[in-house]
């Protein structure tokens, strides 16, 4: 058998080099510094929870595109391509990430009680901001559900029932509309899931203030090493909407600052009964008492 000293310096060379990659690899993973979520790290299931305006697609994106392909994950989107709605069933369908979003929905009762792990990533965002972004979304969308007749838009569709109304009167019936969706089920699903140790709450607002943190925060969670970490940055960088127009765009996603979100900002505070159900939400998420609305885009 030939020794080392038999192979061309060629083949030496590279043999360094792959020995030298392979020890950073290990003192990367062996001397990690301890994080906030380390204990969670394991082989127990990822679930996400979102809810409608709180960050569904920016999420969808990261981890559907970027997350699931390059960590080789089994991953399911809204029962695509397998149902999942629990620990339990992620654990039975071999599921890494199972993502819903209508996050409320998942079924938590029993692996909470019995102490089953499971890591939870929960989006919520400023209700206020919900409304307004939703009243916009709402005026264009082909969903079907905003597009057929309903008694409560007297007999006509959502969508047409909006555009019909002036810019007061839509976002107080959006205010009314998000009361019965994502401002109820926001606070119910983080009085859930809000205490637990293995649980990353990121506001949406989060990714405008601090995209690189934020993202760190999700790699923690997951528990990848600095290499991956850092191959994960690289690609979803593309979908930060808050660094210009990303690659991927999507008309669910809606600018915070334009000069019509601020007009709406003051409408909606002229309507004080609506108003202030808002601000209880926002007590209930621990948001501050007054947010963009206050009549800043800061």
């Amino acid at each position: 058998m030939r020794g080392l000293r038999d192979l061309p310096v060629w083949s030496r060379a590279l043999l360094a080099i792959l020995g030298l990659a392979i020890a950073v690899r290990l003192f990367v993973v062996r001397h990690k510094p301890a994080t906030p979520f380390q204990a969670c790290h394991g082989d127990s299931p990822i679930l996400i929870g979102t809810h409608h305006k709180t960050g569904t697609v920016l999420l969808k994106h990261i981890f559907l595109k970027e997350v699931c392909p390059r960590m080789r994950w089994r991953c399911s989107f809204d029962h695509d391509p397998v149902a999942c709605a629990s620990p339990e069933e992620a654990r039975a369908n071999g599921l890494d990430v199972c993502f819903l979003q209508h996050g409320v929905r998942f079924k938590l009762a029993a692996a909470l009680k019995s102490g089953t792990p499971f890591r939870f990533i929960h989006a919520i965002r400023d209700p206020l901001e919900v409304v307004l972004s939703g009243y916009q979304y709402h005026r264009i969308t082909t969903e079907r559900w905003a597009n057929r007749p309903d008694r409560r838009y007297n007999g006509t569709s959502y969508r047409k029932y909006l555009n019909a109304l002036p810019l007061r009167e839509g976002l107080h019936a959006e205010v009314r509309h998000s009361l019965r969706d994502a401002l109820k089920t926001m606070p119910r699903l983080l009085n859930r899931t809000g205490g637990r140790a293995c649980t990353l709450t990121v506001r949406l607002e989060d990714f405008e203030r601090d995209w690189d943190g934020t993202t760190a925060q999700l790699w923690d969670l997951l528990g990848v090493d600095a290499v991956m970490a850092a191959r994960l940055d690289r690609a979803v960088a593309k979908h930060n909407v808050y660094a210009g127009r990303p690659k991927y765009y999507n008309p669910h996603v809606t600018s915070n600052s334009s000069s019509g979100r601020v007009l709406m900002r003051q409408r909606v505070r002229q309507l004080p009964e609506a108003y202030a159900k808002i601000q209880n939400v926002r007590r209930k998420l621990g948001y501050p008492a007054v947010g963009r609305e206050g009549g800043t885009d800061g």
